[in-house]
């Protein structure tokens, strides 16, 4: 059970964040609920079993593949892994799960939903991802950090192309990931990953008998509204535009910014 650990404003999250720094890189994850788990978007709902998440998969980047060659730039790998990221990106139901290396991205995204759409209080998580994957038992003894779609290792966690005997050397879980930054969001967002094993809990549903998971996570929960929270991040400069770099993000930005509402 990890615990909520609560701030009132962003420059105490800040605060709270750096005294817990140490030699390790943090991650950061923000929800608009502290009742979400960190479970990625294809395993959702009641549990299934990993077969049926793999095959579910496997036809959703087939489906992806087919119909996405006419919108791609020339020459652009076409790649399961490829795929896997731009589906992401784009809402497609996948085993990852967004990070950023950037706090207040994460808590940018912890305060967008409003509260009428949201139970709950927006959350800011923060994953150590050396720590978690010092504890992955496929890249215990690798010297492997943080893994890399380039890694060997990586083949153990690929997208799910086929249902065929490879489902059988599934790394059973989550690990943290440099994604591919095939777009101009990602890097704006400073986006990094952790992608679902053979396990269907979620990353703070692990067991913690003989790998303290927990110890890797930390929760923090905003005592105010998605709204409060929304406005000092904008007065730090943090808007829509600087999240999503793209003509539509700078349009609902400047309708804010110019008091017109911004629900149409």
């Amino acid at each position: 059970m990890i615990d909520d650990l609560e701030f009132d404003s962003v420059s105490d999250l800040v605060s709270k964040v750096v005294g817990r720094l140490s030699d390790s890189p943090l991650w950061f994850r923000g929800q608009p609920s502290n009742e979400y788990k960190l479970t990625p978007k294809l395993m959702r709902g009641p549990s299934r079993p990993m077969d049926e998440v793999y095959q579910r998969e496997a036809r959703l980047v087939a489906r992806f593949r087919e119909r996405s060659l006419p919108f791609w730039p020339a020459g652009y790998p076409q790649q399961p892994w490829e795929h896997l990221f731009s589906m992401q990106h784009h809402g497609v139901p996948t085993r990852l799960l967004d990070w950023s290396e950037n706090l207040l991205v994460a808590t940018y995204f912890a305060a967008t939903t409003p509260p009428s759409q949201s139970e709950g209080k927006p959350t800011v998580w923060t994953l150590d991802p050396l720590g978690w994957n010092s504890r992955v038992p496929q890249l215990s003894d690798t010297g492997i950090g943080v893994l890399t779609v380039a890694d060997d290792e990586a083949q153990r966690w690929e997208p799910a192309t086929s249902t065929g005997d490879r489902l059988a050397k599934r790394a059973k879980y989550p690990v943290a990931l440099y994604g591919v930054h095939n777009s101009p969001r990602i890097v704006a967002q400073r986006g990094t990953f952790t992608i679902a094993g053979d396990t269907w809990l979620g990353m703070d549903e692990l067991p913690c008998d003989d790998t303290n998971w927990a110890g890797y996570l930390t929760k923090y929960v905003f005592s105010g509204s998605s709204a409060d929270l929304m406005n000092q991040l904008r007065f730090l400069g943090f808007t829509e535009s600087m999240i999503f770099p793209d003509l539509s993000s700078l349009a609902a930005e400047l309708t804010i910014l110019e008091g017109w509402p911004s629900d149409g």
